[in-house]
């Protein structure tokens, strides 16, 4: 007895779907450790907490989806969320980076404002 056409329609589309499971992308390991490691770096910067808590937290909570996505093999998810939370991580960093130069900055025009204000002071008039 030989297979019917939809048997043999539905056990090649089985198979195709068994190998592109198969192909799929490989685990991104690296890219969940290095996200990690971003995130963990930048969330110990207290300076970080205190200047770009929104980012800080954004990183974190998908580095959590990305630590779920691995867990259920959606590795194309957990690609992306890892490479966002990174993402993430970095602005949080700059922004805390940014506001330490603005406050540098505005101690220097201080200080140069002072000095100005000294020379003139002793200048002859």
């Amino acid at each position: 007895m030989q297979p019917s056409a939809p048997f043999r329609t539905a056990a090649a589309a089985l198979a195709l779907g068994t190998l592109a499971a198969c192909a799929s992308a490989p685990a991104p390991t690296e890219q969940m450790a290095l996200a990690r490691t971003t995130v963990t770096r930048v969330a110990a910067a207290p300076a970080t907490a205190a200047t770009a808590p929104t980012d800080l937290q954004r990183a974190q909570e998908k580095l959590i989806q990305a630590e779920k996505a691995m867990a259920q093999q959606d590795y194309r998810m957990a690609r992306r969320l890892a490479a966002e939370a990174e993402v993430d991580a970095r602005v949080a960093e700059t922004r805390t980076d940014a506001a330490r130069n603005a406050t540098n900055l505005a101690q220097v025009q201080d200080s140069i404002r002072a000095l100005q204000e000294e020379i003139q002071r002793r200048s002859p008039r």
